[in-house]
């Protein structure tokens, strides 16, 4: 597939979030995880008091929330029309953004990027490391997820049909290696309909 094959599909998946930002923010605004919880706590232990993170699809916001309780600022973006107004209507302050192409700034402290790089093809998942290691300061530190496996698949959903890409382990550890982001935790997290790898790597 073309990177402008990817492109396409990864425009369709953001209108299907625009079409269902009310439904899956009410879908996903319950307690998280112990894993999750304990992700972003080691997360803000690294940038420390006060570090400015960015956070890429930020969905509705509830990850942003938690960070904020815990002491840090957040730059909250999202390409999703949807999610933005969203979080907007609840009195967020929030970017459009757009993460395989637009100005990811820095350099922060630390940089989210949860339940997104599934939705980016194959062929733009470098570039976009690249760009995200490029906009970490140096020892700044990445909290990101990715769906455990190979291949990819079209998924058809109530609001529109969303891609999927699968990595193994091996691989997006890997391609965070050639960016000079090296992985110093991880947890696994069995979905309903695929297994997922939180990772956090720090920048050389």
């Amino acid at each position: 597939m073309s990177p402008s094959d990817d492109l396409a599909r990864n425009r369709a998946t953001i209108a299907g979030y625009d079409a269902c930002a009310e439904s899956y923010a009410a879908e996903t605004d319950h307690a998280p995880t112990p894993d999750h919880v304990e992700a972003l706590e080691r997360l803000v232990a690294s940038v420390g008091p006060g570090g400015r993170i960015l956070e890429v699809a930020s969905g509705p916001g509830w990850d942003a929330d938690r960070l904020e309780a815990m002491g840090v600022q957040v730059r909250r973006t999202d390409l999703s029309e949807g999610f933005i107004a969203f979080q907007r209507e609840r009195g967020r302050a929030v970017d459009r953004l757009d993460l395989i192409a637009g100005d990811l700034g820095g350099p922060w402290d630390g940089l989210v990027a949860l339940y997104v790089i599934q939705h980016v093809g194959r062929e733009l998942v470098d570039g976009v490391i690249g760009r995200i290691a490029a906009a970490l300061r140096p020892g700044g530190t990445l909290l990101m997820s990715f769906q455990e496996g190979a291949g990819e698949e079209a998924t058809i959903g109530s609001s529109g049909t969303y891609q999927v890409v699968r990595w193994r382990e091996a691989d997006m550890t890997d391609c965070l290696s050639r960016h000079g982001l090296a992985v110093d935790w991880r947890s696994f997290f069995k979905g309903k309909e695929a297994d997922w790898i939180t990772v956090i790597a720090r920048r050389s």
